[in-house]
């Protein structure tokens, strides 16, 4: 089978178990969600980056939330890949929703593309190859983080490793250049593990160089594998340098993560034990494992495959030999790569402790942008990397000991069942959106007229509220003094807590000292009481003069939602 016809069979493999594992997303690509906070939050980025590029390039992270902070797209994760490739659909008018749903199952897809090429590439065997793809493209740790679409955007890390295969194997600075571009990539799709990756490719890629260490030695003399590899680092340094220049501006503004926090998001060794509640086959038994956050379990068999793969098949001097960099050339190939891939596995474990480890600490102390991640536990999905790869050696033996091609098919299959088996989760929970914007912004922007972009506040503000305003944000484009992210600016912090005795003096003060022009009270996420109380003291301020009040419906109840000008001239 030819590498393009295999790469075209692995995609329709894990587009169809990506259907079936996410079920019922695909009967709601363009209007559900999981929930209504992470989701809209980054169906926003996505849209933000398209909106803005071919307008204004330079302030790309200026975007319009929390205004007027800058750098705010840097609060959160850009998504910028990801955000870049889907841009045309956006152009070409497809919702925000959609755009976002693809994104999150393109991540499952093509992560176990990836992984099946590189075992693929390693093994020689393309049955094996399949089945360790659906290990990294179904890990549990997916599900349970299923509202998060960055959590998702781990497949240019296996693509970025075969390509270093490559490298290896032939010398070329074209190698050096696709594993560079892979790599940034991963960079660019997710910040979080584009982190958490460098230290895991240093001593996978490192092992590797080390272990071919002959071929590469002649390689480097004749001038091709040190360049691709300088080549490589120029990449990922061109591509980092502009989005850490923005999360350290970013960073100057919300600080870092404090050492108690990281403590918390660190994994212990039980968490592995924990599969997501709503796995079908482990969730009620081992569901008490792990916490939320922290619930990094693998799966049995694939365990049981990479033991398999690890395992030698009998303790000699040959055997040993391998292990060490002796023997033949395909065997030392061979044995070299395991011992990579197990010490990448362990690192990465390491990592994924965080305070419980060795290896964070250091990072933490020593390395800035590390005290920016929360959960270190989230290194989980790498473990997960290393232990596809090794399980993909693990089902490559168990195949080489079946001699009839129909009776290794059959295994194959059995053996990819039981995996999908124990990854399977109860239907996904989904909750419909709108596809179309409250009447009430026509009202605002109709209002404001030919005049530049105006500034919204939206109340009631918060975490729960702030997201869906950030959506709808993506219909009208206009500045707002809300905002959901990773990250909350201190000035925010203290208009939240200035708004809650709106509408006094001091309440208003506080939204006029971010440029607000509009406020917008929304009926809909008030109970009618409040929301009837609010009223009767808003349209009393002399400073606020009533635009409009627009019928809403949410959860099947009608409300309404009433737009205020603000006025900055003072009464007297």
């Amino acid at each position: 089978m030819s590498t393009r016809r295999f790469l075209v069979t692995a995609f329709l493999v894990y587009l169809s178990l990506a259907c079936l594992m996410t079920y019922p997303q695909v009967l709601h690509l363009r209007d559900g969600v999981h929930d209504d906070g992470d989701p809209l939050l980054n169906a926003w980025t996505l849209a933000w980056v398209a909106h803005q590029l071919p307008r204004a390039p330079a302030r790309l992270f200026d975007a319009n939330i929390f205004y007027p902070e800058r750098r705010t797209l840097a609060f959160s994760e850009t998504l910028l890949l990801p955000a870049l490739v889907m841009a045309p659909l956006r152009w070409l008018g497809v919702g925000p929703l959609l755009v976002h749903n693809i994104v999150l199952l393109s991540g499952f897809i093509l992560s176990g593309v990836g992984v099946a090429l590189l075992v693929r590439t390693l093994t020689g065997w393309n049955g094996p190859a399949l089945v360790a793809g659906i290990v990294f493209a179904f890990l549990p740790f997916r599900i349970d983080h299923y509202a998060h679409v960055q959590l998702q955007q781990t497949q240019c890390l296996p693509f970025a490793l075969w390509a270093f295969h490559r490298l290896l194997a032939r010398g070329r600075v074209r190698d050096g250049a696709v594993f560079g571009a892979f790599s940034a990539g991963q960079l660019l799709s997710c910040v979080y593990y584009g982190l958490l990756m460098i230290p895991y490719l240093a001593v996978v890629c490192g092992t590797l160089l080390v272990g071919s260490a002959r071929g590469a030695v002649e390689r480097t003399r004749d001038g091709r594998v040190a360049p691709a590899i300088v080549v490589a680092i120029a990449i990922v340094f061109v591509a980092a340098v502009p989005v850490g220049m923005a999360y350290l501006g970013a960073h100057k503004v919300v600080g870092e993560r404090g050492r108690d926090e990281v403590v918390n998001g660190s994994a212990t060794f039980t968490d592995y034990l924990g599969p997501p509640p709503q796995n079908a086959l482990y969730g009620k038994a081992l569901g008490s494992f792990a916490e939320q956050e922290r619930r990094l379990f693998p799966g049995f068999v694939a365990v049981v495959l990479a033991v398999v793969g690890l395992w030698p098949r009998r303790w000699s001097r040959r055997t040993l030999g391998v292990w060490v960099g002796s023997g033949s050339d395909h065997a030392r190939s061979d044995g070299v790569a395991k011992i990579a891939y197990a010490l990448g596995l362990l690192i990465a474990f390491d990592i994924s402790l965080g305070y419980h480890g060795l290896t964070y600490p250091v990072l933490y102390e020593y390395f800035v942008p590390f005290r920016a991640l929360r959960i270190p536990a989230r290194n989980g999905i790498i473990v997960g990397l290393s232990l596809a790869v090794l399980a993909g050696y693990g089902v490559a033996r168990v195949a080489a000991m079946v001699r009839s091609p129909a009776a290794r098919r059959i295994v194959l299959t059995g053996i990819g069942a039981l995996i999908a088996a124990e990854y399977t989760s109860r239907p996904i929970r989904l909750i419909a959106v709108p596809l179309t914007p409250p009447a009430a912004y026509g009202d605002v922007v109709r209002d404001k007229g030919d005049s530049p972009t105006t500034t919204l506040f939206e109340f009631p503000l918060s975490s729960k509220d702030d997201p869906t305003y950030m959506y709808f944000s993506t219909f009208h484009w206009q500045h707002l003094v809300n905002g959901y992210s990773g990250f909350f600016p201190p000035a925010y912090v203290f208009l939240a807590n200035a708004v809650d005795s709106i509408p006094d003096n001091a309440s208003l003060h506080a939204i006029k000292s971010h440029g607000a022009r509009y406020l917008l009270l929304h009926g809909e996420r008030l109970y009618v009481p409040r929301y009837n109380e609010l009223v009767a003291q808003l349209d009393a301020r002399p400073e606020l003069t009533l635009l409009s009040r627009t019928p809403v419906v949410r959860n099947g109840e009608q409300s309404e939602i009433s737009v205020y000008r603000i006025s900055y001239v003072e009464t007297r």
